[in-house]
């Protein structure tokens, strides 16, 4: 059975430390050596450090696997420095380079910002992509203009979006080259996340075909099966909240759990964002829906439970999928993603 593989890498610190950067590099040999398709670092300086220099770091090292962030969003960058961004990266890899992209979660809220509208995502897209392409294109009614487009290795960067709702995932078929889909990993979630990017394709006549739909997972790999779930509780929490955070209608939501999820979502702390001992977690438990959002949205478990759960999730459609390196320091990253790329990886080629 196969299955194909996105990682994104947090770098186990908020910032590079000199005395790690081998470590760092070793984490992302392994990953790309072992078949990953693509290598991404999340862009929220809100939780750590800058993530154009950690994507450069990467890109020095990884020879195959595509390169990018996982997610941006149009809200903290500029589409000229995005554009330039991307050149450089794709220039560095021999043409690797991607982006995925979001409406903005900790990196906006957490400067007083609001997400970014379909409307605005897609602009920004657009703007991006005439840059790499002609050197001239348009964003909020402003004209921007670079010199190096001649230059690039691709005209067309590959482009995904983060999406979890209805509307999103339309958009994503719509315009983009692939979807990373937030929405979780139940069969019925699965099922209908696929038909609404598909429909999105449909609508602006493109071969849905043409648009992969990822599943993006909350993960953690330990050889204690519990301790693994434990250390998952406040990722888990945080997408409970920006997958439902503006509404629940055709999310597949069941109706024991909707009141519950609403309330969870209208107290949710910001600044607890994936924080392990802050009051997210605490909350979700308190409320009864830890149980529910660990079986739709997260990947935990040691070897027996990773290969058992992809595997389920392959059958059902779910064949592209996104996890994280563990938290914690880079020793601890290495040795699971070694475990993950020996023991969990051959099953899936």
């Amino acid at each position: 059975m196969k299955v194909r593989f996105g990682v994104m890498v947090s770098g186990g610190a908020p910032f590079p430390h000199r005395a790690d950067l081998e470590k760092f590099a070793e984490l992302i040999r392994i990953i790309d050596d072992c078949g990953v398709e693509m290598i991404g670092t999340y862009d929220t300086t809100f939780i750590g450090g800058d993530a154009y220099v950690r994507a450069t770091l990467i890109a020095q090292v990884a020879k195959n696997a595509l390169v990018g962030l996982h997610p941006t969003n149009p809200l903290t960058r500029e589409p000229q420095i995005m554009a330039g961004f991307l050149a450089s990266i794709d220039a560095m890899t021999e043409g690797r380079a991607f982006m995925d992209i979001a409406s903005g979660d900790s990196a906006v809220y957490n400067i007083g910002m609001k997400a970014a509208t379909r409307a605005r995502i897609e602009d920004y897209v657009t703007c991006i992509r005439g840059l790499l392409a002609n050197g001239e294109a348009t964003y909020d009614g402003r004209p921007q203009r670079v010199r190096w487009h001649e230059e690039t290795v691709k005209k067309n960067v590959p482009i995904t979006f983060c999406a979890e709702g209805p509307k999103t995932l339309h958009l994503g078929g719509r315009i983009f080259n692939g979807v990373i889909a937030g929405t979780g990993v139940l069969p019925p979630v699965v099922s209908d996340t696929i038909a609404r990017v598909r429909a999105g394709a449909e609508s602006e006549g493109r071969n849905p075909d043409d648009v992969d739909v990822w599943f993006t997972t909350r993960s953690s790999l330990d050889e204690d099966s519990e301790r693994a779930v434990e250390a998952i509780h406040a990722s888990v929490s945080s997408i409970l909240n920006h997958s439902m955070r503006f509404g629940l209608d055709n999310k597949n939501v069941p109706g024991q759990f909707r009141d519950k999820i609403q309330e969870y979502v209208d107290g949710y702390e910001l600044y607890d964002h994936v924080l392990e001992a802050g009051r997210n977690p605490k909350r979700m438990s308190e409320l009864g829906l830890t149980d529910y959002a660990l079986e739709r949205y997260a990947l935990a478990g040691d070897v027996g439970d990773w290969i058992e759960r992809i595997g389920s999730l392959a059958e059902v459609g779910a064949d592209k999928i996104w996890f994280s390196t563990e938290r914690g320091d880079l020793d601890r990253q290495i040795h699971y993603m070694r475990v993950f790329a020996e023991q969990v990886r051959p099953h899936f080629q």
